[in-house]
Parts: structure tokens; sequence; C-alpha cells
């Protein structure tokens, strides 16, 4: 019985592979208006779900109301990656004084000019 060897079966499984991550990739991009129109087909479908009919003012109040929560969503998103890079910024900062500190320390105890930490 002829069975296949592994180095046959690679190269159609690593092929396989990279057509799916170049599938996935490219899949994750979308331009701003189809972004735009999966947001309002989405909405509409939430809002429809609650009963409101298109055009009446409820379904206008709840896609006003679909909006905000998204734009807060992102909001609060952009605060916190902003909130975290401060705190990279500090813990940095905190670690190279620590460092020039102890570096301070030893030169000191060596008898040297100690090195300035600002």
């Amino acid at each position: 019985m002829n069975r296949p060897s592994f180095t046959a079966l690679r190269p159609p499984a690593l092929t396989l592979a990279l057509v799916t991550l170049l599938g996935a990739a490219l899949g994750a991009c979308t331009s701003p208006d189809q972004r735009r129109q999966a947001n309002l087909y989405q909405d509409n479908s939430t809002c429809a779900g609650f009963g409101a009919s298109s055009g009446s003012r409820a379904h206008t109040d709840c896609m006003l109301a679909q909006q905000s929560r998204r734009d807060n969503k992102q909001r609060d998103a952009l605060e916190s990656a902003a909130l975290s890079t401060q705190m990279s910024k500090d813990s940095l900062d905190i670690t190279r004084k620590v460092r020039c500190d102890r570096d301070a320390k030893k030169d000191r105890e060596a008898g040297l000019r100690p090195r300035r930490c600002d």
C-alpha cells in the first residue's frame, strides 16, 4: 500500500494556509463607505427588532441612539488608548529614574562623582 509522504502533502497544505490568511487579511479591509453602509444596515436591523417602523419618530430616535452608542464606544476606545499610552510613558520615565538613581548610588559608593538624575 502506497501512502503519500508528509512532504508530498505539505505544499498543498501550506498553499491552503497562505490563501486562507490572505483571504482573511483582505476581508478585514473595508472602505469608510462600506463600513458606514454596514453600520446603517445593522442599525436598521436593530431598530426594526425593537419594533420601530422605518420613517417613524421611534425609528429616528433609535437610529440616533445607535449612532450615539457607536460614537461613545469609539471615543471610549480612543480615551483608553491615550490613557494606556500615557501610563506606558510614565512607567518608562519611572524606570529610567530608578536606573539612574541606582547608577548614581553605585558611582557614589565607588567614590566617583554621581550622575545627575533629573
